[in-house]
């Protein structure tokens, strides 16, 4: 015959407190249901505690009760969470090379690793990494607003060779959602940091501008279907206020390129032996935003120009007119103008 009910309080949830009419004599298997059903959760997602106790519903062989554990009117429960790992099973499943991959027994240039056992790829400038290092390496730089890999092998001198991304998906083995992060966050870091695009103020869209001389610009998809066009300005990112093209009459806006800021701000460093130069130039050529890593002072950009990052020349039929990659030459000033945007 089923005793008295009475109440008891659970805690612990969204920081809120649910109830339980429950029957005194009640074994902890009948309190999981009724907590189950009061909160939605499963058994296995939940644990339930009382007076520092875990609440389990068989001990050694015997049907535990509320009464077992001291359980009566009014007592207060708490109910934690048992939380799944965070990582599907897809990332946890370690990473196999292809038998197509040219294996080396040469040490993991990241972890030191060489361990037989373990895959390392040889990669296109012969330096070995695992598939585990080299996802880890290329993550730390595309979050810190890196848009190429560049091999960061040092012995006796500074690799710095550039891997193709498509490389890197191979050797790293990357997951879809690996690949999905590593894509969007090349393309990101390049547009933002190399191209100087931004975003419209108003919808987010990603935007170039077709003549790199305006300053005031018209998001295309925020005027559809509008009475008036929507402008704003290139350089603030605030709506256009005024009625001339050059200035918007944003009190704040400074009327400079954002690029130009981060040039100013750049860090300095030495290069070949010749100290205080600018770690970060625009492409003489196209403005592209280059960030010296190691080694030589020769840079050679992605629209194809070759550059010295100490003075500025441009190399004159593949000649760089300020010497050899190790010669030390005047510093070009910071730059306070890109090309074509006057």
């Amino acid at each position: 015959m089923p005793g008295n009910k009475f109440q008891i309080f659970l805690k612990g949830l969204e920081s809120k407190t649910h109830t339980i009419d429950i029957d005194e004599d009640a074994s902890i298997d009948d309190l999981f249901d009724d907590v189950s059903r009061v909160t939605g959760l499963k058994k296995d997602e939940m644990r339930v505690v009382y007076a520092a106790k875990q609440l389990q519903s068989e001990v050694n062989g015997t049907t535990m009760t509320l009464k077992d554990y001291g359980i009566g009117k009014h007592a207060t429960l708490f109910v934690l969470l048992r939380l799944p790992g965070g990582w599907d099973n897809e990332e946890q499943q370690p990473k196999v090379l292809d038998d197509d991959v040219e294996l080396t027994d040469d040490p993991d240039m990241i972890t030191l690793d060489d361990d037989p056992e373990s895959q390392r790829a040889k990669m296109p400038c012969g330096h070995a990494i695992g598939p585990e290092s080299l996802t880890a390496l290329c993550r730390s730089l595309l979050d810190a607003g890196r848009y190429e890999f560049r091999c960061p092998y040092k012995k006796e001198t500074y690799c710095g060779q550039i891997w193709d991304y498509i490389i890197v998906r191979k050797l790293a083995v990357l997951t879809e959602k690996e690949q999905e992060y590593f894509e969007t966050k090349l393309s990101e870091n390049y547009l933002r940091k190399a191209m100087g695009i931004q975003d419209c103020p108003k919808c987010g869209s990603f935007c170039e501008r077709r003549d790199n001389k305006n300053i005031r610009v018209t998001c295309i998809l925020c005027s559809k279907g509008q009475r008036f066009p929507y402008d704003f300005c290139w350089y603030c990112l605030r709506p256009w206020l005024s009625a001339g093209a050059r200035e918007c009459g944003n009190p704040m806006c400074d009327g400079k390129d954002p690029r130009l800021k981060i040039l100013k701000k750049a860090c300095n460093k030495e290069i070949v032996g010749v100290k205080n130069c600018p770690s970060v130039r625009a492409c003489p050529a196209c403005g592209c935003l280059i960030e010296h890593e190691r080694a030589c002072k020769h840079m050679t950009c992605r629209c194809g120009t070759k550059f010295c990052f100490i003075c500025l020349k441009v190399a004159v039929n593949g000649l760089y007119q300020c010497g050899s990659f190790n010669t030390k030459c005047e510093i070009a000033p910071i730059q306070e103008e890109l090309p074509g945007c006057n």
